[in-house]
């Protein structure tokens, strides 16, 4: 009997870590970001990508994200811990670049990374970061990024 009592007690506190671990794992969302309207500015569409990678809210940024971008996204999400505090620059326009590169956001952040998934290529600690937007149906999505 006091095995039986034992092995309950054992098996209940793992299903208590799995569940923890499911409702408070990194990569589950810390918050919401709500989607910027139509109007928005390229300013304010690269803060709210930049604010959702940080939450995890993965709605936000794909909404954020031109369709060819959204595996960037997703890649993204996977990889992110947290970025913050974000400071973004002045909107660039490049009237002679092609089509998909004419808007430039120039953004400063801190970045962290899940410790499983460090990327020697960007690692941790302060980044400048430019973000390349198009306009689709009157408003900015994020079409590229890059080193600023």
């Amino acid at each position: 009997m006091r095995k039986l009592s034992a092995g309950l007690a054992s098996m209940a506190a793992v299903v208590a870590l799995v569940v923890a671990g499911w409702w408070f794992g990194p990569w589950r969302q810390k918050y919401s970001v709500p989607v910027p309207p139509p109007s928005a500015s390229a300013r304010q569409v690269v803060l709210a990508y930049l604010r959702a990678l940080d939450a995890h809210d993965s709605a936000t940024a794909y909404a954020l994200s031109a369709p060819r971008f959204r595996d960037t996204t997703a890649y993204w999400l996977n990889s992110t811990a947290r970025v913050t505090p974000i400071r973004t620059g002045s909107l660039q326009y490049f009237p002679k670049a092609p089509a998909g590169q004419r808007y430039d956001v120039p953004a400063v952040f801190w970045y962290g990374s899940h410790w499983w998934k460090q990327d020697p290529s960007f690692p941790d600690g302060r980044h400048s970061w430019g973000y390349q937007l198009v306009r689709v149906h009157g408003r900015f999505l994020i079409d590229d990024n890059g080193q600023a």
